[in-house]
């Protein structure tokens, strides 16, 4: 009999995707979204005989109660998030009552329900600045230098502080993301510098020595279900992404001019964004045996071409980026 996930957040960037890769591989999937953002992502999946959609916020315990009463759940998923440091600042109170408070409300009514594995989407951001010479581990020093980063660190504490046989935690902590995705983001490092220098012609780069490390969103989808199947008899963190995939700033336009000719550079050393680290992500390939299955370069590839060739629409890439998904949040959260 297929398993059932419930994945909160399941419109956003990250969950429409991985509700696509769920139903291909015949999950039964719930998608739970308050739709900050719309339901465009996930209108092709509405035939599907094996996805339902339900309006809520992940902070509505009434509701989560009904719901998992109404459903038989194996396996939940919290991609249910305000992302982005600016995003966080824009509606600090919000964020972290979304991003704490919903994460508890969701892990706790998942432990009274007999759910098998609960999946936390987390962050590297929570290491914040790391010594230049070293990669941080899932042992290293935690250093939140941002409400987001602050408002992770928390829920992982509260997290790792559950104990039950029955119900087994893996905490996520992703790299930075990139990628297309059923509502791309760009608002993100890659997918943004990618746009402006092809849109612009030039890009001005603040910082260009820090470092981060990237994953694309297929791959994060790809270690969520895989993540699903690991017996786990104690709850678990894994710095989620590829060792290999730490970049500078730099080393990322020097990507991206390879497929945009003509670009200017302008490098500002003012540092608006104190985050500076790399991340080892080892001990994820020993548990999940996984490849990476798409590059740097096959990101901004994809990303170009979708907007060449009009697949991405010129009004949908404003919609997504920084300034306009920071006011979208305040519009939505002050209704």
């Amino acid at each position: 009999m297929p398993k059932t996930i419930f994945i909160a957040g399941g419109a956003g960037y990250v969950g429409s995707k991985l509700v696509q890769f769920a139903l291909v591989k015949k999950y039964n999937v719930i998608c739970y979204d308050n739709l900050v953002y719309g339901k465009k992502s996930i209108k092709k999946f509405s035939g599907n005989k094996n996805f339902v959609f339900i309006k809520g916020d992940v902070r509505d315990k009434n509701k989560l109660k009904k719901l998992f009463s109404e459903y038989r759940i194996d396996y939940v998923v919290n991609l249910a998030s305000i992302v982005g440091d600016k995003q966080c600042q824009t509606i600090p109170k919000t964020a972290y009552e979304v991003n704490f408070n919903g994460n508890k409300c969701l892990a706790q009514i998942s432990k009274s329900n007999k759910v098998k594995k609960y999946i936390f989407a987390s962050t590297c951001s929570n290491y914040g600045i790391v010594n230049p010479n070293e990669y941080a581990n899932e042992n290293s020093k935690l250093f939140p230098v941002s409400l987001y980063a602050e408002s992770k660190v928390d829920s992982e504490k509260y997290l790792l502080n559950q104990k039950t046989k029955d119900l087994q935690f893996v905490i996520l902590r992703f790299a930075t993301a990139y990628g297309l995705s059923n509502r791309t983001r760009f608002d993100l490092t890659i997918n943004s510098f990618t746009y402006e220098a092809f849109k612009f012609k030039k890009l001005h780069i603040f910082a260009k020595e820090t470092w981060r490390p990237f994953i694309h969103v297929d791959d994060m989808c790809y270690m969520i279900l895989k993540s699903l199947l690991i017996k786990n008899k104690t709850n678990l963190v894994l710095n989620a992404g590829y060792t290999k995939n730490n970049f500078s700033k730099k080393a990322i336009v020097e990507k991206i001019k390879k497929n945009i000719k003509n670009c200017k550079i302008e490098y500002v050393d003012a540092i608006i964004d104190r985050r500076d680290y790399r991340v080892n992500c080892d001990k994820i390939s020993k548990y999940l045996k996984i490849k990476q299955s798409k590059s740097i370069e096959d990101g901004i590839k994809e990303i170009l071409v979708n907007i060449k060739k009009k697949i991405i629409k010129e009004n949908e890439i404003k919609q997504n980026l920084l300034d306009q998904n920071c006011k979208r949040l305040q519009l939505f959260y002050k209704r």
